[in-house]
């Protein structure tokens, strides 16, 4: 994962003094300035003094879990549009608890390094276009599928919802080369398996043309599978492991349509 060209502010919140440590030493190479804060109450007395453009958040900490200073954040207008993403080893209903605070993201720890990167880098950009194009209505996105898998394309179509974006499919590379031609998605949904061609090769071509460079990719991978695209310059926006689960998917689709749209905006 390349160096950031635009250095952001994060907030790590979390009173493990080692596992602060090692989740800097995860967001190094992306060139953020990382300060911390110990427990809830501490990192809203820290975003009184400024604002930073990311929170990681752990759930369990003395004096304000991760839970309360979620809902206190997403319920201060100063505070509420920061993306907030909770990291936390707690199991059973965190993920659902989190969401319900008002938390953008969720991952559990310890967190695979590119997948902590990719989720940083993506709302932090989209942070950064946010705060250009304000609050726009939202778009219908246009979206590229691409999977051998007749399930996977028909199960990303029916978790984001049919009606909500126009889809597009491919089975494998020159496939999806030829659909982006002809019909310019605003993001692809690339799965690792495809019937032809590398996923990783037309994910790097993408990521290398200078006209389809801000194209958002959403990686669909099996465990295991991330090693191998770590050691890619940026690659992708967002990974998201399968057997594909609705709730996910439509959350991680609608996050890189937003990145999507406030692009355009920006850039228009």
């Amino acid at each position: 994962m390349s160096q950031s060209a635009s250095p952001m502010t994060i907030l790590m919140v979390e009173d493990n003094a080692l596992q602060r440590r090692q989740i800097e030493a995860q967001l190094q190479a992306l060139g953020h300035r990382i300060i911390a804060a110990s427990n809830g109450q501490e990192a809203l007395e820290r975003m009184q003094e400024s604002l930073p453009d990311l929170v990681i958040m752990d759930a369990v900490m003395p004096s304000m879990d991760g839970f309360k200073a979620c809902e206190l954040m997403k319920g201060n207008p100063a505070t509420a549009g920061i993306p907030i993403l909770v990291l936390t080893a707690l199991s059973r209903d965190a993920k659902d608890r989190s969401y319900a605070a008002g938390a953008d993201d969720f991952l559990r720890k310890p967190a695979n390094t590119m997948l902590l990167q990719v989720r940083v880098q993506t709302h932090l950009r989209i942070r950064a276009l946010a705060l250009q194009a304000g609050t726009p209505a939202p778009a219908r996105p246009k979206v590229l599928v691409v999977s051998a898998s007749s399930l996977v394309r028909s199960q990303v179509q029916n978790h984001y919802g049919k009606d909500q974006a126009t889809f597009i499919e491919a089975q494998g590379e020159s496939q999806a080369r030829a659909q982006i031609l002809a019909h310019r998605p605003d993001l692809m949904v690339l799965d690792t398996e495809l019937l032809e061609g590398s996923a990783q090769t037309l994910a790097v071509a993408v990521h290398q043309s200078e006209e389809l460079r801000d194209m958002p990719i959403l990686l669909l991978y099996t465990p295991g599978e991330l090693e191998t695209w770590s050691r890619l310059q940026e690659p992708v926006a967002d990974a998201l492991e399968k057997p594909l689960v609705a709730p996910e998917t439509r959350r991680r689709v609608s996050l890189l349509a937003r990145m999507a749209h406030l692009q355009k905006l920006v850039q228009a």
